[in-house]
């Protein structure tokens, strides 16, 4: 029998989907640290995945990851192997805690597309990120790259996910030397756009003037051009205060599932807390994933933003001023 669904779905950029809500770390910026009294992230589960399988063909890239640590759930390969099965590119961000060389193996063996690394830090990371060791991170990286070349592949590719704060800004410019010759693909660096508490407004370093964001696109370019002298190709998301554009998150085409099942327009609007205002469209457990994308609330959103325009749930976020550099 022919699945009609997997016809009628559009084309996505991605699919980003919380495989877990639960973290083994305290990053002391994250909501899930932030918000941990008020928390409702679980396992997303292998049974409740098979829903959106027949739409995985329309899709580009299946990102495993939101607001928790993905190898917190252990049908994460599962999950991986599926995806795969159904010519999905797959990837994910982690802490790199709970891996050891076993779950490196089955990474490459089941052609995980995109590792990503966090780091809040050099120095300062394992403080910045309680819970975490920079020191095993690097360890993975090179027992990883030596996996990838005993299996004669270059997947999956390795990326660094670098969070730039006003408590790690001094360290930036060893970037680029700490990962020379790593075995690193990519350097994206990110502000904290989303504050999850006032308290945390000076860690954000999101300009808010043209003066701050020439300062800090002239300090990142300098930093970019001894990357390229050094291989690694180093990318900032840096929101300029006076530029108006089409949404970074591309809510036109492509979505955001939590791990309680509700689909959202990007990650910053579906984090798994009751004190997060959220804009939900739907859940899985509850319709499929077509009907959620062509109900009338979710189709009027996405008309809204393809006419460069701004809804009101998005008013706040910087995600509308991005300059990729």
């Amino acid at each position: 029998m022919i699945d009609i669904k997997k016809f009628l779905f559009p084309s996505l950029s991605w699919i980003q989907f919380e495989i877990s809500g639960l973290c083994n770390a305290k990053c002391f910026y994250c909501p899930h640290t932030v918000y941990k009294e008020k928390w409702r992230g679980r396992n997303f589960t292998f049974n409740e995945f098979i829903k959106i399988v027949p739409y995985l063909k329309k899709v580009k890239l299946l990102y495993l990851q939101g607001w928790g640590e993905p190898f917190c759930n252990p049908e994460f390969f599962d999950i991986l192997k599926s995806a795969k099965e159904n010519n999905c590119s797959v990837g994910t961000t982690t802490n790199g805690m709970l891996l050891d060389n076993s779950h490196l193996e089955k990474i490459v063996k089941l052609k995980l597309d995109i590792i990503a690394f966090s780091l809040a830090g050099i120095e300062k990371n394992n403080k910045l990120r309680e819970g975490t060791k920079i020191e095993k991170i690097f360890e993975l990286i090179n027992e990883l790259n030596h996996l990838k070349e005993k299996n004669k592949t270059i997947y999956p590719r390795i990326n660094i996910a670098y969070m730039l704060l006003k408590s790690n800004l001094d360290e930036l410019e060893k970037l680029p030397w700490v990962f020379k010759d790593k075995g690193i693909d990519d350097i994206v660096i990110s502000l904290l756009d989303f504050v999850p508490h006032p308290k945390l407004l000076d860690e954000s370093i999101v300009p808010k003037t043209a003066e701050e964001f020439e300062f800090l696109k002239n300090t990142f370019l300098k930093i970019k051009e001894i990357g390229n002298k050094n291989n690694i190709s180093i990318y900032l998301n840096l929101s300029d205060p006076h530029k108006k554009g089409l949404c970074s998150e591309k809510p036109i085409n492509s979505l955001f599932i939590n791990s309680l099942g509700y689909v959202s327009p990007c990650v910053f609007k579906g984090i798994p807390s009751e004190k997060a205002e959220n804009l939900y469209f739907g859940n899985l457990n509850e319709k499929n994933l077509l009907k959620i994308w062509t109900e009338k609330d979710y189709k009027n959103f996405r008309k809204i933003h393809s006419k460069g325009s701004i809804p009101f749930y998005c008013e706040n976020c910087n995600k509308w001023r991005i300059s990729f550099l």
